[in-house]
């Protein structure tokens, strides 16, 4: 073994021991034990797989690739987040080989050695292999096409093959596919770059991964959709009136967390503009409205854009789901890693200003790293988003910092003194605090999210913890405040919940009626569950007395339990509340709908049928449904457009999938 190799060894163990000493730190804690926001979902959906369920229904929302890794994770080694956790610090691992990779290959055996150490010290690539999110995945795949893509001679077959990791990249998060077509654009008017047959072969690549996709999505829900249905969503949190750069929680949404992101923004467009719209059809009203808002506000935009701008190059970790800051607190390790951002970043662009012609950077590189700082500027700042772009970053510092050392021993030094004072003075700015800044870097909402996950699992005892440490941050929290009173109700220390309720500026009496009138109704589910159906009922009653203007979902299922004791009498008027207290609950006029079509009065029930697929235009059952009321009414043609969606897919309700065969069978599919 060589001197180089016996370095790069050493590299790589060092890079792994201090993975394993953060993940000894992490292993028992809540925050990688309780997922939360995107890592609950990607949880959640994983478990769904292993469980046989399949994958999301309808159109995707979320990115797709990472819930079938982990569920194959999860398969191999159980169902926990430390078994991600542990093989995304095995990928962290093989990213600091690839980085020594690509750093020889750009520019030298020492730049790839130095870049490669400077990713084992890296503190946020440590960070997120801790974390059930899909930064390593995207990482990985990523590093891997830069190494087809700039490996010579340059061959079709690694074009082809580059295009499907990027593929697969885009499945993960579709940043991917405009680095994917500014670098396709490049080979074709860019003679630097190669010859122009390179961009067919890494599109065909693509293509190649995401068509079946798009066939997945028309058949799942209807509409033509390349990835996923969160473009125009994610364009309009960057661009509206209130945003600030980074991510901004719209006021109509319930929560952050995806499933009511998707059905939420769904509706808010329904509502604007006066008509059920898909999931595909709201992602271009959202698009719209963000152009209407540049188009409309064009110095407000440049402002905003000049602040996306900034945060892309400060040194502070702006979270979007998980916050580093908080992960420092339970795993105190991490937070003595010494590489950040602030430090690599003005190294290597000082390095990319001054660069020499024996040091050139290749154009591909700059298009990788051009695109993904035009995904911060259209869409929102975002440390996960940002992230992408290190293994380029930490091959400029490397080779910025290989340049100093031969300019410092070359007289008269100039240009190791323009270098210098060059990284220098962009360290200042891109260190310097903001009020901003260090808002964002405040862990509070981390430990208030972990608080509320536990608190809507039922685990109290655990939530107090650390929804007292997101009060000892900010005591002006109100959220926290009522979320800590909820726990302290639920344990019976109502004098402690009647004081943070009051912090809060709430009618505590008021709160705690609400408290046990929710638990009145847990209560009568339960009972519900266990086949008690008028005692379920009875103990419904006794909420609605504690609550009157109770949610949907409780005179839902209070409509429910009544058709089973053949009441329907008063399942109608049950209904009728249900849909007083939220009109958009899709499942108040499909149950209509089936009174009525065991009644065999097939044209209300199609009405009705139409109207719950109108709120939802994924609720397969209300498709079904009414696809089976035409044939009633003795309409094969446009039963069979409403079946044909559903036709082929796989779906857990066993009813359903009977319902469609039959279907499916009677129109002729």
């Amino acid at each position: 073994m060589n001197r180089n190799s016996t370095l790069l060894a050493l590299i790589l163990a060092l890079g792994a021991v201090l993975r394993i000493a953060h993940l000894a730190g992490l292993w028992g804690t809540l925050a990688l034990k309780v997922p939360i926001i995107d890592s609950a979902y990607y949880h959640a959906r994983a478990l769904d797989l292993l469980a046989g369920k399949g994958g999301e229904e309808g159109i995707f929302f979320m990115s797709p690739l990472y819930p079938y890794v982990l569920a194959l994770f999860y398969k191999l080694f159980g169902p926990f987040p430390q078994t991600a956790a542990l093989f995304q610090m095995l990928g962290g691992v093989a990213l600091i080989y690839m980085v020594y990779l690509l750093g020889r290959r750009l520019f030298s055996e020492p730049v790839g050695l130095l870049a490669a150490l400077l990713a084992a010290l890296y503190r946020p690539f440590v960070f997120y292999e801790g974390a059930v999110l899909s930064a390593v995945l995207i990482l990985l795949l990523n590093t891997g096409a830069l190494l087809l893509l700039t490996a010579p001679p340059h061959r079709p077959r690694r074009d082809l093959l580059a295009g499907l990791l990027l593929g697969l990249s885009a499945l993960a998060r579709p940043t991917a596919l405009l680095f994917a077509g500014a670098l396709a654009a490049g080979f074709l008017f860019l003679p630097a770059l190669g010859k122009r047959a390179r961009a067919a072969w890494l599109l065909l690549g693509v293509v190649l991964v995401l068509l079946p996709v798009a066939g997945r999505n028309y058949r799942s829900g209807g509409e033509w959709v390349l990835t996923t249905a969160g473009l125009g969503m994610n364009f309009y949190v960057g661009n509206n009136p209130e945003a600030q750069g980074d991510y901004w929680e719209a006021p109509f949404i319930r929560s952050a967390e995806p499933q009511y992101e998707n059905s939420d923004y769904r509706l808010e467009a329904s509502r604007r503009t006066g008509r059920e719209l898909g999931v595909a059809q709201a992602s271009r009203f959202w698009l719209g409205q963000g152009l209407a808002y540049i188009v409309s506000r064009p110095l407000d935009y440049l402002e905003l854009l000049a602040r996306k701008f900034f945060l892309f190059f400060h040194d502070t970790e702006i979270p979007n789901n998980l916050s580093l800051y908080a992960a420092q607190i339970y795993s105190p390790f991490l937070r003595y890693l010494p590489l950040t951002f602030g430090l690599v970043a003005p190294l290597a662009l000082a390095f990319g200003l001054l660069r020499r012609r024996r040091m050139a950077i290749p154009p591909l590189v700059t298009i990788y790293f051009c695109s993904y700082l035009a995904a911060t500027l259209l869409f929102f700042a975002s440390s996960e988003y940002r992230l992408p772009v290190m293994p380029v970053l930490l091959i400029l510092a490397a080779a910025g910092l290989v340049e100093l050392w031969h300019t410092a021993k070359a007289p008269p030094r100039v240009r190791f003194a323009l270098l210098l004072v060059l990284a220098a003075g962009l360290a200042l700015p891109l260190n310097m605090p903001t009020s901003f800044t260090t808002t964002r870097a405040n862990p509070r909402m981390d430990f208030f999210n972990l608080g509320s996950t536990l608190l809507k699992q039922g685990r109290h005892e655990e939530a107090v913890v650390p929804l007292q440490r997101a009060l000892i941050i900010d005591p002006a929290f109100v959220d926290a405040h009522i979320a800590l009173g909820d726990c302290y109700s639920s344990l019976g220390l109502r004098q402690e919940a009647i004081v943070e309720f009051e912090r809060a500026g709430l009618d505590a009496q008021r709160e705690i009626r609400l408290l046990d009138a929710e638990r009145t109704f847990n209560e009568a589910q339960a009972k519900a569950q266990q086949g008690d159906i008028p005692e379920a009922l009875k103990i419904y009653r006794q909420g609605l007395e504690l609550n009157p203007e109770a949610p949907a979902y409780v005179f839902f299922n209070m409509a429910y339990l009544s058709l089973l004791t053949a009441d329907t009498t008063r399942a109608m008027e049950y209904l009728d509340e249900a849909g007083t207290a939220d009109p958009q609950e899709e499942r108040v006029p499909f149950l209509r709908g089936l009174i009525h079509e065991n009644r065999s009065e097939w044209f209300p029930a199609l009405e009705l049928f139409l109207q719950s697929l109108r709120l939802n235009g994924n609720f397969h059952l209300a498709r079904a449904h009414a696809a089976l009321m035409h044939l009633n009414l003795g309409d094969r043609g446009e039963a069979g457009k409403l079946i044909e969606p559903l036709v082929g897919q796989r779906f857990q309700d066993a009813d359903l999938a009977a319902l469609v065969e039959d279907i499916a069978d009677r129109v002729g599919f």
